[in-house]
């Protein structure tokens, strides 16, 4: 009887050491995962934008028109991606930024907005453009006044577009 016994101890103790040790394996195992990718790469730079600043339109009578640009270069070493935050200020008594119709765009790439500049959706947009070091894009605001505009008898009515350039690194 005490033979069956010590079997028994021995066969528990047996199948408790396997127990701990597939335990211990599995989780070395688990830390110990290692992947290969030829993809990664790491790149050492600098990267920066330069550009941006507000144009103002007071003054104006229905019908003018013209053409304004800001212009965004990457001054950093590798490359990167543009994005832009916009502002409109209306400044005075009158409402000109409703009846000064406006096209926004990038030159030669994506429109951004077309319609009256109060309209414009202010703060960041993420338009991802991408610029290789010392290289520009430039932003286009065509614009004219509505024929419907009629100024203010003080003549006090401005509206103001800001363009800043925000930027961050190339995937």
């Amino acid at each position: 009887m005490n033979g069956g016994c010590n079997t028994k101890k021995l066969l528990l103790a047996f199948l408790g050491t396997a127990a701990l040790l597939s335990l211990l394996f599995t989780a070395f195992a688990y830390f110990d995962d290692i992947e290969a990718s030829i993809e990664n790469s790491f790149e050492v730079g600098t990267w920066a934008v330069e550009g941006g600043g507000n144009h103002s339109y007071s003054n104006l009578t229905a019908g003018a028109s013209g053409k304004d640009t800001w212009t965004a270069t990457n001054t950093g070493s590798v490359s990167a991606y543009v994005d832009l935050n916009i502002s409109v200020i209306e400044i005075g008594a009158g409402n000109l930024a409703d009846f000064l119709i406006g096209y926004l765009y990038v030159s030669g790439g994506d429109d951004i907005y077309s319609g009256p500049v109060s309209g414009i959706r202010t703060g960041r947009h993420d338009l991802d453009l991408p610029l290789e070091p010392g290289e520009s894009v430039d932003i286009i605001l065509d614009w004219y006044v509505s024929d419907d505009y009629f100024p203010m008898p003080d003549g006090h009515d401005e509206a103001r577009v800001i363009i800043s350039f925000g930027i961050h690194p190339a995937p």
